[in-house]
């Protein structure tokens, strides 16, 4: 199937610029996706994945935009003082407006890496014309901005990563080779390996000597079932190298696939991957599967659902 890519500028006074990629049979029945950056990376995103993605389901027939936020890429800066967690919102709400004027398409999923998946989440939460959202990586999504909450997760975070990736993951047989060979420092994964089930202890001591805190944060699994009740199609995408996957873990424990996967939710972690998928074989998995999903999720009723 061909695809039509035109650059286009939108919001106000024409400051965020994107590339809107069609197939030449759209379907308005499936939604449009809108690829979100990936924390100061340009649209194009990491190894160019949102430009693969974003062709490979135009020859699916989906509509989609890749665009920068304001101060990024080719976007130049807002001139207002509106913060980041709500311009970021703002602009993906004006994305799909562009898009609707466009192509008649009303209903997006927006996806990401990292941050982008983080904004993928927070929109799916506040717009009600998105109807998917593909998470790719993301870490600190299902939790508030308090900066002690924060810090203590990413200690712990980092804790069980460490202890994962040692003794768990597809590739520590590498990791301690590189130890032994002195690539890697031996005594820094001790410490982090150690740090885990101390990080544990150190918590349930906190909770009996902390005072109740007066602002109680969000149950991580409350949050995640809030967005699925809506029956958003919300697609969370870990790499078995990524910290983030230890994030999902350490916030909901082991039911954390499962409740990633109620209602209309899935979870996959892909195997050997690493945050920005390096490794070409990591980029044609990502490739699969989100096409994969897409068609499923998304089949359409027209002539590009038939062939695509």
């Amino acid at each position: 199937m061909l695809v039509k890519e035109t650059a286009v500028t939108f919001g106000a006074a024409g400051r965020l610029t994107g590339i809107l990629s069609v197939p030449d049979r759209p379907d308005p029945s499936r939604p449009a996706f809108l690829f979100l950056n990936a924390g100061v990376t340009h649209r194009v995103g990491p190894n160019r994945l949102s430009v693969r993605l974003a062709r490979d389901l135009a020859e699916q027939g989906f509509t989609s935009l890749r665009f920068d936020f304001s101060g990024l890429g080719d976007s130049t800066v807002r001139n207002d003082d509106l913060p980041p967690a709500k311009s970021v919102l703002a602009e993906a709400a004006e994305a799909m407006d562009l898009v609707r004027s466009r192509s008649g398409v009303d209903r997006f999923v927006p996806i990401g890496i990292c941050s982008g998946g983080t904004v993928a989440f927070m929109a799916a939460r506040e717009d009600p014309r998105v109807v998917g959202a593909v998470v790719i990586n993301a870490q600190g999504h299902l939790h508030g901005t308090d900066p002690e909450l924060s810090a203590h997760l990413h200690s712990r975070t980092m804790a069980r990563h460490s202890w994962r990736i040692a003794l768990f993951s597809s590739f520590r047989s590498k990791n301690w080779i590189k130890a032994l060979t002195g690539e890697l420092d031996p005594r820094r994964i001790l410490r982090m390996m150690v740090g885990f089930p101390m990080a544990m202890i150190l918590r349930r001591k906190q909770r009996r000597e902390r005072p109740a805190p007066t602002e109680i944060p969000a149950d991580p699994a409350a949050v995640l079932r809030e967005v699925l009740n809506r029956d958003v199609h919300l697609f969370h995408i870990y790499c078995e190298a990524d910290e983030g996957l230890d994030y999902f873990h350490v916030s909901l424990g082991d039911r954390g696939p499962k409740v990633a996967s109620e209602r209309r939710g899935r979870f996959t972690m892909i195997r050997g991957a690493n945050h920005v998928f390096t490794l070409s074989w990591s980029q044609d998995r990502l490739t699969e599967i989100v096409g994969e999903w897409a068609c499923t999720t998304f089949p359409g009723s027209g002539s590009a659902a038939a062939t695509g």
